[in-house]
């Protein structure tokens, strides 16, 4: 971030270093390796020089969650705390002390009581508080947990470096969250952190065994089948107590998961009860897999629709529930559904909406399903940015899902038929938020993920890189960016800058609905009318690098006006205007209506006057004058005459001189 002395910025900042809170010096030349997937860079504390920390800058396109801002003042033992969670400089970072020790992903030898007590217990603290603030981690594996060795306990990473659960490895994540793509997984609930907890129990009890090579979703049919405790730790030999306490965290029903304060006497606990869940004695077939519990049956409905379908509109599902699961008052709500259900020519529901609500009454505790894509309500906005970068993994556009939810109320739906309550009011935060940025048409879709999450960079693809939080960060680096208009542009700004500057000032409350800042389209003009608003809005002072690349497109503004003169004196103006970055004055030399409408008037009477003296003239051209014919032959003879003289004297005026 380079100063400038037209508008000033919080933190200084240099070509070398950019300084955090006045003490912290981010060295931007000293790139060290990822921390926790995330771009890492050294820092200088200046007021304790011997402390080690490191500098996080989370990529644009992986921005932390909203809650990000509560998370990192959370402090608990074990848990490596967030030293500064900054945006004072334009971008975000996110300063954190080195971790003490080794990741935990470079092996070990464990034992069940080390695992335990240094690991289960320590983590279960953090958890504690955590679940206290309202607040989830979802970042628990083996790469952001940190060993120094010896009796001592693990030291647990941060979880604001990235989207939630964007980088859990399928075998960390319940099967609720491992069934969504990366990006749709959202904050989940606590109970999602201790069946992480419980995984990586079990991962460093197996010996560590490497898991970068694991194809996403190769083992979720198995697990759905068989139990996520039995496929991931069926192959260890564990005492009862242990086996007992891991089957409860690795449940797949996250009611039946321990809290994070029964963990906390983990070591002292014996007996731990797994509650299990109802299974068919006789399964239900669709396809060929052979389903007996309520979940499962949930998941290979939105899989195999056309078996299904056919099953729920002759009534087998809702007896199969009945009489297999117990599910009576289930059923019977599927039942009603089913009366009303249409099958499409392929067989399948022809409702994706109806489809929604029969997985919800399967399984409650399931994510929303549309048009066959998995994901949470909360983790909406992450889908959405993901997605419009065309960085999503769906077969299918999540924008267009998410839109059709929105406009038919779906949302509002699984709201009421979800178990988990964090998820009913994210539906009602999305819900509003739409509302908040005006989203009627698909086309506005783009709009959604910047009013979700404040620290969502502008995702423009010209200043992606630099991820620019803060709106004067934009004007900043329009001002001083070098050849940054692509050849044949026709406006300065593009659409993401545009919705990034008009969300922004939404939520700073600096005006009251999105459309008092937004534009229909960009252009040279537009542009101009948007920046000299937000300019004046966040009083940035002189923007001279703006009014210079404006200028020279303005033309076509300055030929609105029908007077040579005026034109010529505006055009003087503007140009002193723009070399003063005094945008809000070009706007209003562009758009005086006072001096418009005179321009204009004075251009009406000149075409009228023009009207007038043509008409004379043609009216003249068609006159026959009634000259006797001995006074043409005259004036004939007498304008030859004066012709002849004028010609004769002007021979002789030519030989004189």
């Amino acid at each position: 971030m380079a100063e400038t002395d037209e508008f000033g910025q919080p933190e200084a900042g240099n070509g070398q270093g950019l300084t955090i809170e006045g003490r912290y010096v981010i060295d931007l030349d000293h790139k060290l390796a990822d921390f926790v997937n995330c771009p890492a860079y050294h820092v200088k504390d200046t007021v304790s020089p011997t402390a080690e920390i490191v500098a996080l800058a989370p990529p644009a396109l992986l921005p932390p969650q909203a809650s990000a801002a509560v998370i990192a003042k959370i402090r608990a033992p074990n848990l490596l705390p967030v030293r500064s969670f900054s945006d004072a400089a334009g971008s975000l970072w996110i300063l954190c002390d080195a971790p003490p020790g080794t990741a935990l992903i470079d092996g070990g030898n464990w034992t069940e009581t080390s695992v335990i007590e240094r690991v289960i217990v320590p983590i279960a603290g953090i958890l504690h508080a955590y679940n206290e603030a309202g607040v989830t981690h979802r970042a628990i594996r083996p790469d952001n947990v940190f060993d120094s060795g010896g009796r001592t306990a693990v030291c647990l990473g941060p979880a604001i470096t990235a989207p939630p659960a964007y980088f859990q490895p399928d075998r960390f994540e319940p099967l609720t969250s491992a069934i969504c793509e990366p990006a749709a997984r959202g904050g989940g609930t606590i109970a999602d952190d201790v069946f992480a907890l419980g995984a990586l129990a079990v991962w460093l009890l197996g010996g560590c065994v490497p898991y970068r090579d694991d194809v996403p979703g190769s083992r979720l049919e198995e697990r759905f089948q068989k139990g996520s405790f039995a496929v991931l730790a069926g192959h260890l030999s564990l005492s009862q107590d242990v086996a007992s306490l891991l089957a409860t965290m690795l449940s797949d029903d996250p009611v039946a998961r321990p809290s994070p304060r029964d963990l906390l006497n983990a070591a002292d606990h014996k007996g731990y009860v797994v509650r299990r869940t109802p299974v068919a004695t006789a399964p239900i077939v669709l396809g060929a897999v052979r389903v007996r519990t309520a979940r499962a049956l949930a998941w290979y409905a939105a899989r195999y629709r056309k078996e299904f379908a056919s099953l729920l509109v002759r009534g087998v599902i809702e007896r199969w529930m009945s009489y297999e699961l117990g599910m009576t008052q289930a059923a019977g709500r599927l039942a009603l559904l089913a009366k009303d259900a249409t099958l499409a020519e392929d067989g399948t529901l022809a409702s994706s909406a109806t489809l929604m609500e029969i997985i919800s009454i399967i399984d409650p505790a399931m994510p929303l399903c549309w048009t066959g894509i998995w994901f949470w309500p909360d983790a909406i906005g992450q889908l959405l940015t993901v997605s419009l970068a065309g960085k999503s993994a769906a077969s299918i556009d999540p924008s267009t899902a998410v839109f059709e939810l929105i406009r038919s109320s779906r949302l509002d739906k699984f709201a009421l038929v979800t178990t988990i309550p964090m998820q009913t009011a994210a539906c009602a935060v999305v819900q509003k938020a739409a509302r908040q940025v005006a989203v009627e048409t698909l086309s506005d879709i783009d709009r959604l993920p910047y009013a979700l999450n404040p620290y969502l960079p502008c995702l423009s693809p010209r200043c992606q890189n630099d991820r620019l939080i803060a709106t004067w960060a934009l004007l900043q680096w329009l001002n001083t960016a070098q050849d940054m208009e692509a050849s044949g542009a026709t406006a300065l700004l593009d659409r993401h800058m545009a919705i990034f500057m008009a969300v922004a000032a939404l939520r700073s409350r600096l005006v009251e609905t999105y459309s008092d800042l937004a534009i229909s389209k960009n252009s040279w003009s537009l542009d101009l009318a948007l920046l000299a608003r937000v300019q004046h809005l966040y009083m940035t002072g002189p923007l001279k690098g703006v009014g210079r690349k404006l200028l020279p497109h303005l033309t076509p503004e300055l030929k609105r006006w029908r007077s040579r003169s005026t034109r010529t004196a505006r055009g003087e103006q503007l140009a002193l205007a723009a070399s003063e970055g005094d945008l809000g004055l070009m706007q209003k030399i562009l758009a005086d209506p006072l001096v418009a409408r005179k321009d204009q008037a004075a251009y009406a009477a000149a075409r009228q006057q023009e009207s007038k003296l043509q008409a004379e003239r043609d009216h003249l051209d068609h006159t026959d004058t009634d000259v006797p014919s001995s006074m043409r032959n005259e004036m004939i003879r007498l304008a030859t005459a004066v012709g002849v003289v004028c010609a004769i004297g002007s021979l002789c005026a030519e030989i004189v001189l």
